[in-house]
This record gives C-alpha cells, sequence and structure tokens, in this order.
C-alpha cells in the first residue's frame, strides 16, 4: 500500500515539473514571436521608406534577378524525447539545385514575362541568386552556359535594386534574415511544448490509475485523504 502511495506521489511531482518547464517554455514563446512580429514589422516599414526614396517601380519583383537560388536551408533532427529540432544552414552552389534550372527546359515559361519572374519568385529566396542573363541570350545557348560553367558565384541580392541603395533597404533585408533564423528557433520551440503536452497526458493517465487501484482495494486511503468512519462503525 505504501509502495503505491510513493508511486502516485512521485508521478505527482513529475506532473508539478512538467507543468513548471511548460510554463517557462510558454512565456519564452510569447517573447519570441513578439520580437517575430516587431521584425517583420520593421522590415515592411523599411521596405516601404526604400520604395518612397527610389519609387515603387524601383523596388519591386520587376527587379528581380533572372535565375535566383537559396541561400539558405532548413536542416531537421530528431531529438531523444520525441521533439523536433530546426536549424537554418547555408546552401552552396554546389550542392543545392538552382529552382531555375529545371525551368530552362520548358521555353514557354521562358516567353511568359512578369509572370515568370513571379513564379521564381515563389519557388525562390531573395537572399541568393546566379549573375543575371541577359533575356537576348537564346534558350539554346542559355542551357550550354548552364551545363558548361555550372551556377555562378553568389550576388548580394540589393545589388538587383541598384549599386548604391538607401540604408532602409539595407535595414529590411537585415530584418527579414533575423526573422527567418528566429522562426526556425520559433518551430523548434513549439515542437518542444507538443512534446511536453504529450508527456504531461501520459503521466495524468497514469495518475488516474493508481488512483483507481487504490480506489478499489478495501479499506484504501488515498494521498491527502483522511479516513473516516461512520458513527456506531
Amino acid at each position: 500500500m505504501a509502495g503505491e502511495d510513493e508511486k502516485v506521489t512521485v508521478v505527482c511531482q513529475e506532473l508539478d515539473q512538467l507543468v513548471l518547464k511548460l510554463m517557462s517554455k510558454l512565456e519564452t514563446l510569447q517573447e519570441k514571436r513578439q520580437t517575430f512580429n516587431n521584425l517583420v514589422e520593421q522590415g515592411w516599414l523599411s521596405l516601404s521608406q526604400s520604395r518612397f526614396a527610389m519609387g515603387n517601380k524601383s523596388v519591386s519583383s520587376l527587379q528581380y534577378g533572372h535565375q535566383m537560388t537559396p541561400s539558405v536551408h532548413v536542416c531537421t533532427c530528431a531529438c531523444e524525447n520525441g521533439s523536433w529540432s530546426f536549424e537554418v544552414g547555408n546552401t552552396d552552389n554546389g550542392e543545392r539545385k538552382s529552382p531555375t534550372k529545371g525551368l530552362l527546359d520548358q521555353p514557354e515559361v521562358q516567353e511568359i514575362g512578369f509572370k515568370e519572374q513571379v513564379l521564381r519568385r515563389r519557388k525562390g529566396d531573395l537572399s541568393r541568386k546566379d549573375p543575371p542573363v541577359s533575356r537576348d541570350i537564346p534558350t539554346e545557348k542559355l542551357k550550354s552556359m548552364r551545363q558548361g560553367g555550372g551556377p555562378g558565384p553568389a550576388q548580394d541580392p540589393l545589388k538587383w535594386f541598384g549599386v548604391l541603395v538607401p540604408q532602409s533597404l539595407r535595414q529590411a533585408q537585415n530584418s527579414f534574415k533575423k526573422g527567418l533564423s528566429l522562426a526556425v528557433d520559433i518551430a523548434t520551440l513549439q515542437s518542444s511544448i507538443e512534446t511536453i503536452y504529450e508527456q504531461y497526458r501520459a503521466l495524468l493517465e497514469k495518475k488516474k490509475q493508481l488512483l483507481c487501484s487504490l480506489r478499489v482495494k478495501p479499506g484504501a486511503v488515498l494521498p491527502g485523504e483522511e479516513e473516516t468512519q461512520l458513527p456506531g462503525a
């Protein structure tokens, strides 16, 4: 009987520790989300200031590079406790496939113009690209350039908008970069919180089973309960 009471006490202590751990992570998650929202707002504000200084047509998707490749990728790792860890890693030209490489085999996409750039914008990233190629180059020659020389060196996306760009455009780029790194941290934290929820529910079910086993035994007194006798017993 005493052994089962000790089991219930141990489970209750583990539940308390999980609750404290959960509260701490939820508080951290709230802080990171607030910081993330501030970074995104600051990034869009700086981008608006750049458009005001340079003009709407000077800072738009029309200035995107002809070929774009992502400069970062997200690595996932399974932790021992069942949660997932996410991390931002750099992408090298030799290791990552350019999303525009598959589009070179479809001439009809090359003729779309602005829509073609929008498609690349959805699949690619602004933080890295190949050197711009003139649209006057035939598709066959462009293929041979890609097959022979491979992907060219990376270029700062800010150069798409000119050599001398306003400081607000650089601030927008830095804000979005920090926001990307913070978004990965938030995803890792959310996965950890979900794992704690599962552990808490499992321990809570274990506690219920232990309490039920104590109740069915005659004369059993639950932890924290006092044994009472009926009058005349």
